[in-house]
């Protein structure tokens, strides 16, 4: 996938013990239960669950990145290392176009707006092979990340609005007028509680490498 959000950067440095980044951990658990099939050995993953994901993963990003804040650069050193005031800079240009934008056009700010052109691209496709799904949901939880960092306020208007159409989507659920639950790891948690359980039990299980 060309023009990413997000240059994906496979870290050499980082292989303390085989230890996983904690955007793998959550690429693995918004892969976790997506629909797939197999074709001569390589998965692919189904655009429009996969799309879902990516929304998700932006979501909760904005939710980390709120409440660990001191962890965002601990959080990108995993993926980029020795790049993170680039990173951080060529997303924030991004995102301040994007929410210029938005209030030119009084636009109601949804976190799939924010990940539009990644989302263009994956439904450009109805089968997505693994490596391209997971750096769409490893790029687009890193966004999430750099919107916390530098627009905190939208980030918090992003986090909220992911949250209330999620809560409509169980009711519906629940309601028998939709069979299928809403994707997510867990989707009967807030994006805040998610968020600090998967960064407590990375911190208990894992742990960072403070940067020098």
């Amino acid at each position: 996938m060309s023009d990413r959000i997000i240059p994906l950067h496979v870290s050499e440095e980082f292989n303390e013990e085989d230890s996983l980044a904690f955007t793998d951990v959550i690429v693995v658990l918004y892969l976790e239960g997506l629909p797939f099939h197999t074709h001569e050995t390589e998965d692919y993953y189904e655009s429009g669950p996969l799309t879902e994901a990516v929304i998700g993963s932006f979501a909760l990003g904005c939710a980390v990145g709120i409440d660990f804040q001191k962890k965002i650069p601990l959080v990108l050193q995993q993926t980029h290392p020795n790049e993170i005031e680039y990173i951080i800079a060529n997303c924030t240009s991004a995102l301040d176009e994007q929410i210029k934008h938005a209030k030119d056009t009084m636009q109601v700010l949804e976190p799939e707006d924010f990940v539009d052109e990644l989302l263009k691209a994956l439904e450009d496709s109805e089968n997505i092979d693994t490596e391209t799904a997971q750096n769409a949901i490893s790029m687009s939880f890193e966004y999430g990340l750099i919107m916390a960092h530098s627009h905190r306020s939208a980030a918090l208007v992003l986090r909220n609005a992911f949250d209330r159409s999620q809560a409509e989507a169980l009711k519906d659920f629940e309601e028998e007028n939709d069979d299928e639950l809403p994707p997510g790891p867990d989707p009967y948690q807030t994006l805040q509680s998610l968020g600090a359980e998967i960064m407590e039990a990375y911190e208990s299980d894992i742990g960072f490498s403070q940067i020098d």
